[in-house]
């Protein structure tokens, strides 16, 4: 499997993660597909926030647990701007950075053309991030064996921006577990989208949203239903 496949079946997998009336379903609740190690289990929760606009926006919050891992996935009530930097932050740990599925299609090109330097990478308004150039220049000093260089790079990057949604997958979930699951607090940053191309008078803070929350029940709720996971 190349490192492209591998990154579109991860893209694939977070649209299919994410339930299509998630702000409807209570925290209590746990919904389940399948049995035995194909069972796929999703418990999802509404988070409101301040706007800074004097109103209230909300986050579809859903953690998904299977065989293989627990993600999460959050939807916004409104388009946000991927070009910016989208961060989650757990007390305890270092921010973890979002990231555009061109964004991660380029680095995965450049490590399937083994066209491992930075002139490989997008120069443009989706430039990649100086964390990639790193991450290339390990895999190309032999610091990251090559036939690891996929399975590292979804473990240190797979956590996809959209305009409307997120999701933490497998490798960058796990290492924040331990955290999450003290309950500690996360804190998310994003920008809303502006309304339009051009606002004279737009103020880009304006648009800067931070939302905090814990996600301690709902990795409990998951446990009640898959006891042995």
């Amino acid at each position: 499997m190349t490192r492209r496949i591998g990154l579109f079946l991860l893209v694939a997998g977070l649209g299919a993660a994410i339930p299509a009336l998630a702000a409807e379903v209570s925290a209590s609740d746990v919904v389940c597909a399948g049995e035995g190690r194909g069972q796929r289990c999703t418990v999802s929760a509404v988070q409101p926030f301040p706007d800074n606009r004097g109103g209230l926006g909300e986050l579809s919050i859903s953690a998904v647990r299977d065989a293989a891992c627990t993600s999460l996935h959050i939807v916004f009530d409104e388009p946000i701007a991927p070009a910016r930097h989208v961060t989650l932050t757990v007390d305890g740990a270092p921010p973890q950075r979002f990231y555009t599925p061109r964004q991660l299609s380029d680095l995965a090109d450049a490590l399937d053309a083994d066209a491992l330097n930075a002139d490989a990478l997008d120069k443009g308004p989706q430039a990649a991030p100086p964390e990639f150039t790193r991450f290339l220049a390990q895999v190309a000093a032999g610091a990251i064996a090559d036939e690891e260089a996929g399975t590292e790079m979804l473990s240190r990057f797979a956590a996809i921006k959209e305009p409307r949604r997120i999701g933490l997958t497998c490798g960058p979930m796990e290492r924040l577990m331990p955290l999450i699951r003290s309950d500690r607090r996360l804190r998310l940053e994003f920008q809303r989208q502006a309304n339009g191309a051009t606002e004279v008078y737009h103020w880009p803070r304006l648009d800067r949203r931070t939302v905090e929350f814990r996600l301690g029940g709902l990795l409990e709720a998951l446990d009640r239903a898959m006891p042995g996971s």
